[in-house]
C-alpha cells in the first residue's frame, strides 16, 4: 500500500521537481560508500530507475522533443531532460541479477536508453560528426584507428577532452552555486546544461564499447544455461583432464571399460589415479624461461675426452728461425731489403684502412 501511495505521489510531482530529485540521487549512488551487491544499494538503485522511469513517461506525455527543433527551440530547463535515458541506462547497470531480471536484460535495456539519448541528440543536431563515426565503429567493435599505437593516442586525447569538459563542468556548478539572488546566471546556467550533455555524450559513447563487451559475455552465459546437454559436457571434460586416463577408462587386468568414476551425486565409485602432469605443470611454474645447465664444464670437459673429441700432446713444434752471420753480407742485405718493404708497406697501409673502405676501388 505505501508503495502505491508513493508511486502516485511520484506521478503527481512536476516532471522538472523528478528529474532534479533524480539527478541529485544518481549522484549519490555514485559516490556512495556501500558496496554495490548490498541489498540498501540494491534498493536504492531500483528507487533511482522507478523515478527516472516515470520522468520519460512524464516526458512522452508531454511529447517535448521533436526532429523539426535545435536546441534553441528549447529552455535550459528543458534542455537538462534530453539527459533522462541516458541517466536511466547507466542506471540500470548498477542493478544485480536476480530471480525475476537476468544480467543480459539488464544489458539490453541499459544499451536501449543509451541508443535513445544518441538518436535524440542526433535528431536535435546535437551530436557531432566525428562522434558518430567514433560510435559506429564502437558498435562494429572495431578499433578507433587502424594502427594500434594511432588508436591508443586517440583514446588518449579522448581522455583529456573528458577531464578537461569534467573541470569546466565542475567550475561553472561552483560558480552558480556562489551566485546571488541579483547575479543574471541566465547565460552559465545555459552553457552549463549544453556542456553537461556534451560530457554525457562522450562517456555514453565511452561506456558503450564496455557495454557491448559485456553482452557478448552474457549471451554465451545464457546460451550455456538453457543447454544442459553442453553444460553436462564441458563439466565431464572439466573432470578427465584432471584424472588419468588408463587408470579409470580401461581395466588392465581385463581390458574392459571400468564402471564410471563418479556416481550422479559427484562421490567417487573406485580408487583413481591424479595423473602426473599436474605435477609437472606445478613445479614449472616457478622455474626460469631458459634451459637450465645440466652439468659443469670440467664434467663436459671429460665427457668429450672421454668420447676422444679433445685432441691432447699437440705436433712437432716449428723450428726456430736461424740467426744471420754478420759476416755473411749478402744475407744481411737480403733482410735489411726485406724489413725495408715492411715499413713502406705500412706507410701506405695505415693500421684499420681496410676497415674505413681505404681498399675500395
Amino acid at each position: 500500500m505505501s508503495n502505491s501511495n508513493s508511486d502516485d505521489a511520484i506521478q503527481q510531482r512536476p516532471l522538472g521537481t523528478n528529474f532534479r530529485l533524480a539527478q541529485k540521487q544518481l549522484e549519490q549512488l555514485t559516490n556512495s560508500p556501500l558496496p554495490s551487491s548490498g541489498a540498501e544499494y540494491q534498493k536504492q538503485a531500483q528507487a533511482l530507475i522507478d523515478l527516472l522511469t516515470v520522468c520519460l513517461e512524464q516526458i512522452k506525455r508531454l511529447d517535448l522533443f521533436s526532429s523539426n527543433e535545435t536546441p534553441d527551440d528549447y529552455s535550459t530547463s528543458e534542455l537538462k531532460l534530453i539527459l533522462t535515458d541516458a541517466y536511466l541506462g547507466e542506471s540500470l547497470q548498477k542493478l544485480n541479477s536476480s530471480a525475476h531480471v537476468t544480467r543480459l536484460s539488464l544489458l539490453e535495456k541499459s544499451r536501449h536508453h543509451y541508443d535513445q539519448f544518441l538518436s535524440l541528440c542526433q535528431n536535435l543536431g546535437i551530436l557531432q560528426p566525428a562522434e558518430r563515426k567514433i560510435l559506429e565503429l564502437v558498435k562494429a567493435h572495431k578499433p578507433l584507428a587502424a594502427d594500434p599505437g594511432a588508436s591508443r593516442m586517440q583514446k588518449i586525447e579522448r581522455f583529456k577532452a573528458i577531464r578537461a569538459m569534467s573541470q569546466e563542468i565542475t567550475a561553472l556548478e561552483s560558480r552558480l552555486a556562489t551566485a546571488t539572488a541579483s547575479d543574471d546566471t541566465d547565460e552559465a546556467e545555459r552553457e552549463y546544461a549544453v556542456k553537461l550533455i556534451r560530457l554525457k555524450i562522450q562517456q555514453v559513447i565511452d561506456d558503450l564499447s564496455m557495454l557491448e563487451s559485456e553482452l557478448d559475455m552474457a549471451r554465451q552465459m545464457e546460451q550455456r544455461r538453457a543447454d544442459p546437454d553442453r553444460r553436462q559436457n564441458e563439466e565431464e571434460r572439466s573432470k578427465e583432464w584432471r584424472l588419468d586416463p588408463q587408470t579409470y577408462r580401461v581395466n588392465p587386468a581385463t581390458g574392459q571399460p571400468n564402471r564410471p568414476v563418479f556416481n550422479a551425486k559427484g562421490q567417487p565409485m573406485q580408487p583413481f589415479v591424479l595423473t602426473n602432469d599436474r605435477q609437472k605443470i606445478k613445479d614449472s611454474v616457478f622455474r626460469p624461461g631458459w634451459a637450465l645447465p645440466t652439468m659443469t664444464v670440467d664434467q663436459y670437459l671429460q665427457q668429450e675426452q672421454e668420447r676422444g673429441n679433445i685432441i691432447s700432446g699437440g705436433g712437432k713444434e716449428p723450428d726456430e728461425k736461424p740467426e744471420i752471420d754478420d759476416n755473411d753480407h749478402d744475407a744481411l742485405d737480403t733482410e735489411t731489403m726485406k724489413q725495408r718493404e715492411w715499413d713502406d708497406f705500412k706507410d701506405n697501409n695505415p693500421k684499420g684502412m681496410g676497415n674505413r673502405g681505404g681498399n675500395r676501388g
